[in-house]
């Protein structure tokens, strides 16, 4: 029965504030902007999430390449773009890591001006040498190294590339002094020079060297992963041969504008999660060359800070930090 407590209670019912409910997400088509051309690694994975995120979410996420700049204009779109999870940045570890230590007045943070949703993928780098220069292990190289120091040449697609920090971490970690070329045209500059043993060893995408390593026409002597690599199963860690600090990866995440509601935030990284652990999708990943990563925001987060401080370091002591 209802007393003269409950009618009065329910009377002033319409009084009280009513907050709305917040709007579904996401509520329309999603930009997801790829920093780089078409057919790259970046576009495929890109196009990859795109896909998964719209089966998942409702909407569809429309595949927008901005090249420019070494993916400079892509991000920055999206740092000053809107806060509501209308557009979507695949990040890389040039974008998010390392560009922003080598090129002054950078437009962006790669930290404050965005919030991580998901680490997709991670790939390491190869160590190839050229046969020619006799070393079969990554200890003989050292040997070598250090019996013939500044003499042994490391090529790599630029400076401040993957691979030139990754030659860098590499001498760091075996204490040995290598004389490495930077090509102002790119990665594609290095293999001739290389098959042709004019240069001695690159830091390399596993999945492009392989042919020519399965040739014998170069030597694979170790994998920067954490973990031995799906293509070159034989071919140990750096970690696993003594030299932990060598250890380098190259990565692709997903990111939105900082100050993004982070209920959309969460929305969007367990969708990405979900879809990455999905068996066929983490096996299109790995046919890339690429290991299935699957961080949500707060553990890519983490990761991103630490690349960021880490790739710092060894880019001002390459030479070419600012």
């Amino acid at each position: 029965m209802l007393t003269r407590r409950h009618l009065v209670a329910a009377a002033l019912l319409p009084a009280l504030p009513v907050f709305a409910q917040a709007p579904a997400y996401p509520s329309r088509p999603v930009r997801a902007i790829i920093p780089f051309a078409p057919g790259a690694a970046t576009d495929i994975l890109s196009r990859l999430m795109a896909e998964q995120l719209g089966a998942a979410l409702g909407q569809p996420f429309v595949a927008e390449n901005r090249t420019g700049a070494n993916g400079a204009i892509a991000a920055e779109l999206v740092a000053r773009g809107p806060k509501d999870g209308s557009m979507i940045l695949t990040g890389t570890f040039s974008t998010h890591a390392t560009n922003p230590h080598i090129y002054p007045r950078f437009p962006y943070d790669p930290v404050t001006d965005f919030a991580p949703v998901v680490l997709i993928a991670t790939v390491p780098q190869l160590l190839v040498v050229h046969p020619a220069l006799g070393v079969s292990s990554v200890a003989e190289l050292r040997a070598a190294a250090a019996a013939r120091p500044g003499q042994i040449i490391a090529a790599s697609g630029g400076t401040g590339s993957s691979q030139h920090l990754s030659a860098v971490l590499f001498e760091r970690a075996a204490g040995v002094k290598l004389e490495i070329v930077n090509y102002a045209r790119g990665f594609a500059q290095v293999l001739p020079d290389l098959l042709e043993n004019r240069v001695n060893l690159t830091f390399g995408d596993p999945l492009a060297l392989l042919p020519l390593v399965r040739e014998g026409r170069l030597k694979a002597l170790a994998v920067t992963g954490r973990e031995r690599s799906h293509l070159l199963p034989d071919t140990p860690t750096m970690a696993e041969v003594g030299l932990p600090d060598a250890t380098s990866l190259t990565w692709y995440g997903l990111f939105v504008a900082a100050g993004t509601d982070p209920a959309i935030v969460a929305r969007l990284g367990d969708a990405a999660v979900a879809a990455i652990r999905r068996p066929e999708v983490a096996e299109r990943i790995r046919a890339l060359g690429a290991i299935p990563a699957g961080l949500g925001p707060a553990e890519f987060g983490a990761f991103q800070r630490a690349e960021h401080q880490r790739r710092g370091e060894v880019s001002r002591a390459a030479g070419t930090g600012v």
